[in-house]
């Protein structure tokens, strides 16, 4: 069985979609999986090994990359084409792909829902995990938990191992994320600083590590934290974040990735959808100003450094005290 999901971005929401591909790899045993992304988040893929065929959208190319996209999705025809994106520019792919059955997610927008099948409309509010499960629940009538296989193949965790000794870090590390893509979801820097002094107040042989992107690198100066922002790719980033003990950070791509590989993480979350952006597999705790979540900054660096605490029986290390 041939079957092609299309969610081309965005980091984040690669990530919460993953799930789709471990529960199609069980509906349908010896499937073939493609999946549409954009060239930026194509080297994420690699991670997932439900994933057979990956299918590059050079979104900059403009109108031009969506049609060199579409060729390539056209040598095939496939038995089962489901559009997690729900936009009308991937609801476009999905129409004008070969497909004997084509299926969009919950909330499906700018009309693509005319085009093609939605799947329980009602659901376009639920968690996006769950939500990514529903075109398969809706095909099988079966209810499928959300898992994700994640493989890291050995070279990549050889060179996460000398990135992190190039960055002098030998022992246990918590893992910083702060910096997020969109208005009022990120923690002041001010914030961050404090919470820095409390980690490593309680946690003084712990490094605290910096990740982010090049135009990232040295926004938050402290000779307590070790900053490598923008020394990973994506599969880099998952195999250094593989061996944190702690993650904390903003609703970020980064953030969700850790989560999923097993990394306790502390997500303060600022002006998104907490219900439906939340992370939904792995150890977590997620923190917001329920009083006015656009008030990200009104979130105590005490009440971060506590959940870190709670956290603690869960870390994949013991932490000396």
């Amino acid at each position: 069985m041939k079957i092609l999901v299309i969610k081309p971005s965005s980091f984040g929401d690669i990530v919460q979609a993953a799930a789709c591909a471990t529960a199609l790899k069980k509906a349908y045993p010896g499937c073939n999986i493609s999946w549409v992304v954009f060239k930026q988040w194509e080297e994420l893929l690699g991670i997932f090994p439900d994933i057979d065929n990956v299918i590059t959208w050079d979104r900059k190319k403009g109108i031009s990359g969506f049609f060199e996209a579409l060729k390539e999705i056209r040598n095939t025809k496939f038995d089962l084409i489901i559009d997690l994106q729900g936009l009308m520019r991937s609801t476009m792919l999905a129409k004008m792909a070969k497909g004997k059955v084509k299926l969009g997610v919950p909330g499906m927008k700018e009309c693509g829902n005319l085009l093609i099948t939605e799947a329980y409309p009602e659901n376009a509010k639920m968690n996006a995990t769950l939500r990514n499960l529903e075109p398969i629940r809706f095909l099988t009538g079966k209810d499928f938990s959300p898992e994700i296989n994640i493989k890291i193949n050995t070279d990549t965790l050889n060179k996460a191992g000398e990135i992190l000794k190039e960055a002098g870090i030998a022992g246990h590390f918590a893992a910083f994320m702060p910096f997020a893509r969109g208005k009022g979801k990120d923690w002041s820097t001010e914030n961050y600083l404090k919470l820095i002094d409390l980690v490593n107040e309680k946690y003084p042989s712990f490094d605290i590590v910096f990740f982010g992107s090049k135009d990232d690198y040295g926004k938050i100066k402290s000779d307590k934290v070790k900053d490598i922002c923008g020394k990973t790719n994506l599969q880099e980033l998952a195999a250094v974040l593989s061996k944190a003990s702690v993650a904390v950070g903003a609703d970020t791509g980064s953030m969700h990735l850790a989560s999923i590989l097993g990394v306790p993480s502390v997500f303060i979350f600022g002006d998104s959808d907490i219900n439906e952006t939340a992370p939904h597999i792995g150890k977590f705790s997620l923190l917001i100003n329920k009083e006015n979540r656009k008030e990200i900054n009104k979130i105590n660096p005490r009440d971060v450094f506590d959940e870190i605490i709670k956290l603690k029986t869960e870390w994949r290390v013991k932490s000396e005290e």
